[in-house]
């Protein structure tokens, strides 16, 4: 039997699975959540309860996985009710803060925090230097090839983060290096190269010399696991409240177990096994079940099956695409929309889109609720160009401008070559990052020192462009590479600048065979897929516009100085970077198959991105889809759109009928009655505390106020009633 809650909320009735999980007794409590399943506010009634029942704000520990979520968890328990001055003493932490917050007791000093990568680029790139020298001693080694350019550089980052957060940098006894680079899902060069990093990292006379991102919860958890003594000098937490279980991996899961295991604490954490897709960085649905039984006894498993961010028609289909219960706490009537386009050409798949978002507007829908969700950043192109077109504004979040990316400035700095005309291009930074394009994908070895002084000396004067070209790159190539680019110039002198624009892009890309450079560039298969699709839709994109190479290349320069300074404006963005938001109206384009899902990634996590990209919505959900059925996602039809809409208008007419007396009891003027159901809260000066209590008031230690209880009449109290001011 469940006990009676002892925390009271304000604003807000707990559901039966909310109330459970409030008062759950065991010590080990799992929540399996659905997306909008208020995870974090029913978290928050678990922290409330806690300090209803007696324990002290410094033995809670919440730990979330980012700011953002570490936010939301504050505003909820104030509007809950609990005090702010009781808020303010909670240890509310990302996993990372808390660690560094550990390890700040235990280091003689602290260690230095590098966030940007541009910061942590000269020990990546001494610690490359020292694995090199290795190689070319151990004549038994591996043929390995190391590269500097910026994007292997962000590949190496973010296979060192891999590593860390499944706790693989180093080998176990009679582990080869090989099979920990294929079990990690890493190149054996990156492998290595982190090793060497970590070695010079973790200075075996000085410490730790500097921390990067994730660091923190990566030394944290070695140092417990080697030495768990040191357990006993952490505060004693008597409740571990964990939000966003989905994106736990190995190290910070080492960490919640640890804390767990000292005898009086319990752990309530919530995650969503259909939101994993942080795998990257290690994230396994594994951590919100099995490897917790693992190591415990007595654990429980409670659901939130009631979502509270849109209607019953989208949680009717989720649930049957997931094949798991969803239900809507929520009497809206959300709207699921299937717009069909035509795949003859690109741009004919994009205007449902625009006619989508363009009707939104007219009905008097805000554009900054408005997101369109990609699954890559390369369907962004004919989209983008549409939006400036209609003179509609929209922001880019987590992802840049196409025209403004590696192989697109790559093209446009051969245009600048022809045309002789750098200088049309106005921002120094684009021009800046435009030689930088260059030098990747022309595979040159280029010293960063000398590249990075190039760069800003050409975005300064563009005409030292050509001097570049000639002095530099066609210099640095090897005799193959020397002709390739001087034919690709030498056409490119040779076409008028009024020749169009697609054929001269279309034949310069197979000049330079970007195609395969970019396989060789981009380690992971996935990436450089995408690199060229987004070539193919820039060259689409000239097709449609039908200009010539001087104009098409004027046009792009024009576009460049075009950006949003309104809040006001459409969202673009990935799904990857849009998980723990939701927007009133979602539009998901290009639901086909080979685009989304995806070919390259597994299966698993791309039904869950599509999950998570249709959770998005609040109010409307628009999905895209080819006019060929043969082509159309196998996700969409999944949905069961048809078969559920008998079902969902009972529900919707249920919940409205339940909302009905609530909102007329609501807009009712409020009764004191001795048989209320309800606390009073009253506003009593501490001098006078004694004469209320007598009376038979109470104090909320958690809301840090006087209130009357249930069943006692609020009018013996009338001298403490709360005084509108």
């Amino acid at each position: 039997m469940t006990p009676t809650p002892r925390f009271i909320p304000r604003s807000l009735t707990p559901t039966t699975e909310q109330v459970a999980i409030q008062c759950s007794q065991q010590r080990i409590t799992l929540i399996e959540a659905n997306a909008g399943a208020a995870k974090t506010t029913t978290l928050a009634l678990r922290i409330g309860e806690g300090l209803a029942r007696g324990l002290v704000p410094e033995q809670i520990l919440a730990l979330v996985f980012t700011t953002e979520a570490k936010e939301v968890l504050r505003q909820r328990l104030l509007q809950l009710g609990v005090a702010p001055f009781v808020v303010n003493k909670l240890p509310l932490h990302t996993v990372e803060e808390f660690a560094r917050q550990v390890l700040s007791f235990w280091e003689e000093s602290t260690p230095p925090v590098l966030e940007s990568l541009h910061e942590l680029k000269p020990m990546a790139l001494e610690a490359l230097e020292h694995l090199s020298q290795q190689q070319a001693q151990n004549s038994h080694g591996e043929d390995l090839e190391f590269r500097t350019h910026h994007v292997a550089l962000s590949q190496f980052f973010e296979s060192q983060l891999r590593l860390k957060a499944s706790l693989n940098v180093f080998l176990d006894d009679e582990e080869s290096a090989a099979e920990k680079a294929l079990q990690a899902g890493v190149t054996l060069s990156d492998l290595l190269w982190t090793q060497h990093y970590e070695i010079l990292r973790q200075s075996p006379y000085e410490g730790v010399l500097f921390r990067g991102p994730e660091d923190g919860t990566y030394d944290l958890a070695c140092t417990l696991l080697e030495q768990a003594d040191l357990l006993e000098l952490l505060p004693e937490y008597r409740l571990i409240v964990v939000d966003e279980l989905h994106d736990a991996n190995e190290a910070s899961f080492q960490i919640v177990r640890l804390l767990a295991q000292r005898p009086q604490a319990y752990v309530v954490a919530a995650g969503d096994k259909d939101q994993v897709i942080q795998t990257h960085l290690a994230a396994d649905a594994s951590y919100l079940s099995a490897r917790f039984a693992a190591y415990f006894e007595g654990i429980v498993r409670l659901p939130l099956s009631y979502t509270y961010r849109h209607g019953p028609y989208l949680a009717y289909a989720t649930a049957q695409f997931k094949h798991k219960k969803v239900d809507s706490m929520l009497p809206l009537a959300t709207q699921i929309h299937v717009h069909r386009y035509s795949t003859d050409q690109a741009e004919h798949a994009i205007q449902p889109v625009m006619q989508a978002i363009m009707q939104w507007q007219r009905q008097g829908g805000s554009l900054s609720q408005c997101a369109v969700l990609f699954r890559d950043v390369h369907q962004s192109i004919h989209l983008e160009n549409q939006l400036l077109t209609q003179s509609i504004p929209y922001q880019l979040q987590g992802m840049s401008s196409y025209l403004q990316r590696d192989e697109i400035l790559f093209l446009r700095g051969w245009l600048a070559l022809a045309l002789n005309d750098l200088a049309a291009v106005q921002s120094e930074a684009v021009r800046e990052r435009m030689v930088r394009a260059m030098a990747l994908f022309t595979e040159l070895p280029f010293n960063e020192t000398e590249l990075a002084a190039a760069a800003a000396e050409i975005a300064e004067t563009p005409a030292l462009l050509t001097f570049f070209y000639e002095g530099q790159m066609v210099r640095r190539a090897s005799e193959q590479d020397q002709w390739r680019f001087q034919e690709a110039l030498t056409y490119l002198k040779a076409v008028s600048a009024q020749s169009p624009a697609p054929e001269v892009l279309q034949h310069l890309m197979q000049m330079l065979d970007l195609e395969n450079v970019a396989k060789r560039i981009y380690v992971f298969e996935h990436a450089a897929v995408v690199v060229q699709k987004s070539i193919h839709a820039f060259l689409d994109m000239a097709q449609q516009l039908n200009l010539s190479l001087e104009q098409f290349y004027q046009w792009c320069a024009q576009q460049d100085q075009q950006s949003s300074t309104t809040r006001e404006a459409v969202v673009l963005s990935c799904v990857a970077q849009a998980k723990g938001k939701e927007f009133e109206h979602v539009l998901m384009p290009y639901l086909e198959m080979g685009e989304f899902p995806s070919m390259q990634h597994d299966t698993q996590m791309e039904r869950n991105l599509f999950y998570v990209g249709i959770t998005r919505t609040q109010k409307r959900l628009s999905l895209f889809v080819p006019a060929a059925e043969h082509r159309i996602s196998e996700y969409v039809p999944e949905l069961l759109l048809e078969q559920i809409q008998e079902q969902t208008q009972q529900r919707l007419l249920q919940l409205q009928q339940q909302a009905a007396p609530v909102a007329a009891q609501r807009a009712a003027p409020a009764a004191v009655s001795a048989a209320a159901t309800t606390r009073f809260a009253l506003a009593v000066p501490f001098a006078e505390k004694d004469e209320a209590k007598q009376l038979g008031a109470r104090w909320d230690p958690v809301q840090r106020l006087w209130f009357v209880p249930p069943g006692l009449s609020p009018a013996a109290f009338e001298r403490w009633w709360p005084r509108s001011s």
